[in-house]
């Protein structure tokens, strides 16, 4: 008969497809196939009829009672039969030796005498659905039929003990299980679920299972939720769950519905994800380090050749009609020389953002907030005909960013996909928390531990795998000549390294493309109060300043337009010679200093130095290069500042100005 149940068609049937009993059904069937007994489950409202070898022997000819009622198949002997059945979907068991039933076998004639015993089966949540029927012939003597008793009793107390072996199996399981009811509530969950999620039973106790997963998944899994109920579609689907700290955990979901409640269990697979991402950047990691250093030769030398022809030819035409006398359109060359500078100056920020040794002044922030600040300029530079769409986390952890680098960051990135979406399409940023359990074993990789992710994504045209290896790669484009110098995408890989970040592109041509930024979480409080306002002073009034630096012409053109903006200036072009003339020529209202001075004596040694003699000192750093970072306490202390090299020399006496005024 085990055999034959398997091969039955149950669909119409009340216990449904096969593959989709309960668990319980399931314990109970193959206890009563074991049975020595005529035996046979009676299933659901229909009494649908599951029985074994012996009860098929019992009544000649019941091969095809499978999947029957169980009252068409006793309706002679209803009357009798009947009211125990009932008394048994009430909820009680009843064995029934004193009235027993005389059979007589619809084939061989042989009649004999039997009792019946009646056990409720219950589910999950203690509702019968269905009872154990069998069968004792008590035609045998009294000792006979006492054994027989004895032995049906154990039967039952086995049937009994296995059934309250589902519930070890919830408690101890190691997959996740919930249970959910028709309205998409949660109605109970194991406690591998619990350990996995970090929630207590009071916490989610009745709320919605869409609260608890990402909302970018949230109408995949309505839809996974109509295929199982109709028994259509998939057999498992993933999906991210929120943990109690805020953080996300992947699972893969199987599940089956009763009718009533929809059983999942899933398995926790982030540890899979988080080695699929690893892989990912593996490839990255193994393109060809000389090729890409001789692309970023090539490269640069290209640009600044660019770049200084026209600063020379227009210096060279300007002293041309100086000599000449002619003073026509000494505007136009200062202009276009101006021009040149200021693009060389971005190109050089650029370079040293791959390089990772962009000075930083990182803050503590809000990502998602700081993101909606920057909504109105991303817009601009998608244009009118990209539609910019947002899945952001509910509580984003606190990161520590440089916020106008991230808007760099951003607006490359936004730049990138406007273009590889021909200029129509959708542009996606999407952020989420995410602990990584394993860490990253390459070289450049991230431990274990807590981040935010941060990812743009475009529905363009995508990119090939030799394309997206190379992506990072200074001065490498796929852009016609002129659209683009290929730095792009490799300042902000820099970005993303030197803030202790991860990035990897994830691209399939036609179907668009991911860049995932992984950025640590930060533990320091997000400053509450907005930074003053600063006062617009145009001119000093005799402020004195020293001034530190090694190059001999910068600091000259420095230390003009200084004095020419109202400020007493002294200079000195190293650490040893700036501390001595602080000692004797101060006090100074405000130091300007270069971090990077020769003597093995820093700009930041020198600033601790002049603070251990005049805590308050005002210090603004210079610095177009460093190869160690900035320490967070050295730049929060007030009255610090950061310009970055090359700058224009009125913005730097516009920031000494305010400096001293304030």
């Amino acid at each position: 008969m085990g055999e034959k149940i398997a091969q039955f068609d149950w669909r119409p049937t009340g216990p449904g497809p096969l593959p989709h009993w309960q668990a319980h059904l399931r314990i109970a069937v193959d206890m009563m196939l074991q049975s020595p007994f005529p035996s046979a489950v009676v299933w659901g409202p229909n009494m649908t009829v599951i029985h074994n070898d012996a009860y098929r022997r019992l009544l000649d000819g019941l091969d095809h009672g499978l999947g029957k009622s169980f009252q068409g198949l006793w309706e002679k002997d209803w009357g009798d039969i009947g009211p125990w059945v009932f008394k048994a979907l009430e909820g009680s068991s009843s064995f029934v030796e004193d009235h027993p039933l005389w059979i007589e076998r619809p084939q061989t004639g042989v009649k004999a005498w039997y009792a019946f015993s009646y056990s409720p089966i219950r589910d999950e949540q203690h509702v019968v659905v269905g009872f154990l029927h069998t069968v004792i012939e008590t035609t045998a003597t009294v000792d006979a039929h006492s054994k027989w008793r004895e032995q049906a009793q154990t039967f039952e107390r086995q049937i009994k003990r296995y059934l309250n072996d589902r519930e070890s199996m919830w408690q101890l399981s190691s997959d996740a299980m919930i249970i959910v009811t028709r309205d998409l509530k949660l109605q109970a969950a194991n406690p591998a679920w619990h350990r996995a999620l970090g929630w207590s039973q009071q916490q989610v106790k009745d709320v919605p299972i869409l609260q608890l997963v990402h909302p970018a998944d949230r109408a995949e899994v309505m839809v996974s939720v109509i295929d199982f109920v109709r028994e259509q579609g998939a057999d498992h689907f993933e999906t991210r769950m929120r943990h109690a700290e805020g953080y996300y955990r992947w699972f893969r979901w199987t599940a089956s519905f009763d009718g009533t409640v929809l059983t999942a269990v899933g398995r926790d697979i982030s540890a899979d994800r988080e080695e699929a991402m690893r892989q990912s950047e593996a490839l990255l990691q193994n393109t060809q380090r000389l090729e890409a250093v001789g692309h970023l030769a090539g490269g640069m030398a290209h640009e600044m050749n660019n770049l200084l022809s026209g600063i020379g030819g227009s210096l060279e035409l300007l002293q041309r009609r100086l000599g000449q006398g002619r003073m026509e359109r000494i505007d136009n060359y200062v202009e276009l020389a101006r021009d040149s500078v200021q693009r060389a100056m971005s190109l050089t920020h650029r370079l040293l953002a791959f390089s990772r040794h962009q000075p930083l002044a990182p803050k503590p922030l809000d990502l998602n907030a700081q993101l909606l600040d920057m909504e109105p300029l991303l817009r601009q530079v998608l244009g009118a005909e990209i539609r910019l769409a947002w899945e952001m986390d509910v509580e984003p952890w606190v990161v520590c960013l440089d916020i106008g680098q991230l808007a760099n960051c951003l607006i490359n990135l936004c730049v990138n996909a406007r273009e590889a979406c021909l200029e129509r399409g959708t542009v996606t940023i999407h952020t989420i928390n995410t602990r990584l359990g394993g860490g990253f074993s390459e070289p450049e990789g991230l431990p274990a531990g807590d981040y935010v992710a941060l990812q743009v994504l475009d529905d363009g045209h995508g990119m090939p795998a030799e394309d997206v290896a190379r992506a990072f790669e200074p001065f490498f484009t796929t852009k016609p000549t002129g659209r683009g110098s290929g730095l792009g995408l490799a300042m902000v890989h820099g970005f993303v390294g030197q803030s202790g970040g991860y990035i990897w592109l994830e691209s399939v041509q036609d179907q668009g493309t991911k860049v995932c930024m992984l950025f640590p979480r930060c533990l320091q409080a997000i400053p509450q109060l907005p930074a003053p306002p600063m006062p617009l002073v145009s001119r000093a009034s005799g402020q004195r300043l020293l001034l530190v630096d090694d190059e001999h012409t910068l600091r000259s053109l420095m230390r003009e337009a200084l004095r020419d903006r109202g400020l007493e200036v002294c200079d000195a072009p190293d650490a040893n010679s700036a501390l001595e003339q602080f000692r004797n020529a101060g006090p100074f209202d405000l130091v300007i200093t270069d971090i990077g001075l020769p003597g093995g004596f820093s700009g930041r040694q020198l600033a601790r130095a002049m603070r251990m003699i005049n805590p308050g000192q005002k210090i603004l750093f210079i610095t177009g290069y460093t190869d160690h970072p900035l320490e967070p306490q050295l730049m929060e202390v007030p009255g610090t500042a950061l310009m970055l090299k090359p700058f224009e020399l009125a913005a730097l006496g516009n920031q000494a100005i305010l400096m001293v005024v304030e």
